[in-house]
């Protein structure tokens, strides 16, 4: 009887508990879940949790939203809760599942027939409509691809829709959705120093150099509220809520200096990821870090890898942002 520890980084967010009510309400086996939940909570949020201090499936890591220091150092909280479950599935707070999605995940997982696999893309969305009703949104399986640079220097994502006679082999994690053997806990504990920005890139450098294989989600069981301060009517964002308070303003500025500085030293090979495993996961992934370029055959989806050499960086292009 396989269990799951399902990780949920919450910051204020009172999507939380429909979030949990779904995944329950959803497995095709609930009494073989088990959430580690870092909640940093609100006034108005601080209570969602009440209804689970009892249940023993249920690990929680509360404080205060002032002392919220990003998205990393909240993974990291959840991934120190495993208890040796056998698969690990990290999502974000706000999301909808699909039926059976626990047996559905385990059996694509199953089916790649790789000890190593992450099954990990951008989910589909959900919205709310007028009436205040869910809106679920088909989209078809993504591949993770560099559209855009930020702050000049750190590559950021776009899930370019994969073609059925592609493998699903990819490069990038997307940090809302991953599901993997539980071991990953240990061996690649979570950047707690990334704020935000950053995150999905260095968690691909990382497992990357760890052994593990990306492959995008062709079942697509879960569902993920984007663009949250349009269809959310209480959504938080704690870079907002902390540059926002006189007191806690300064406190923002100096850890996202912090955060940007601990993504410069990932890429320069001076944290847990060598060069010669940034050079390979680049060749792999077709992504020059250094000269923020890309490989010209990138749009093109083909199958991974995107080189074998580095001959590509000859005629690397400027990322192409999609829409």
């Amino acid at each position: 009887m396989n269990t799951i520890l399902i990780g949920i980084a919450s910051y204020r967010d009172d999507e939380l508990p429909k979030t949990i009510a779904s995944l329950l309400g959803s497995a095709a086996h609930p009494e073989r879940l088990r959430f580690a939940i870092a909640h940093q909570y609100g006034p108005e949020t601080k209570e969602l949790l009440v209804p689970y201090e009892h249940d023993r499936r249920f690990r929680v890591y509360a404080t205060s939203w002032r002392d919220a220091r990003g998205v990393g150092a909240a993974r990291r909280r959840c991934h120190e809760m495993y208890e040796g479950e056998d698969f690990y599935l990290q999502i974000d707070s706000h999301m909808r599942a699909q039926p059976n999605w626990d047996q559905r995940l385990e059996t694509e997982w199953a089916a790649l027939n790789d000890p190593m696999a992450v099954i990990s893309s951008y989910p589909p969305a959900y919205r709310y409509n007028e009436r205040n009703q869910e809106v679920l949104i088909d989209s078809r399986p993504n591949r993770l691809i560099v559209h855009q640079i930020h702050a000049g220097f750190i590559p950021i994502f776009f899930g370019k829709e994969l073609p059925a006679v592609v493998s699903p082999r990819g490069a990038f994690v997307a940090g809302g959705l991953q599901f993997s053997a539980g071991r990953i806990c240990r061996e690649v504990l979570y950047e707690p120093d990334i704020c935000f920005i950053g995150e999905e890139f260095v968690s691909s450098m990382r497992l990357f150099a760890a052994g593990y294989r990306v492959y995008s989600a062709r079942d697509q069981v879960l569902s993920h509220l984007y663009l949250r301060t349009e269809h959310q009517k209480n959504a938080h964002h704690f870079w907002k809520d902390f540059q926002q308070d006189a007191e806690l303003a300064a406190v923002y500025t100096e850890f996202s200096q912090k955060s940007y500085e601990v993504v410069r030293q990932y890429f320069a090979g001076e944290m847990t990821v060598s060069k010669e495993q940034i050079r390979a996961f680049e060749n792999f992934a077709g992504v020059d870090i250094a000269r923020s370029k890309v490989h010209p055959a990138t749009y093109g989806m083909p199958t991974l890898p995107m080189a074998q050499d580095d001959n590509w960086r000859n005629y690397a292009v400027d990322p192409i942002e999609q829409k």
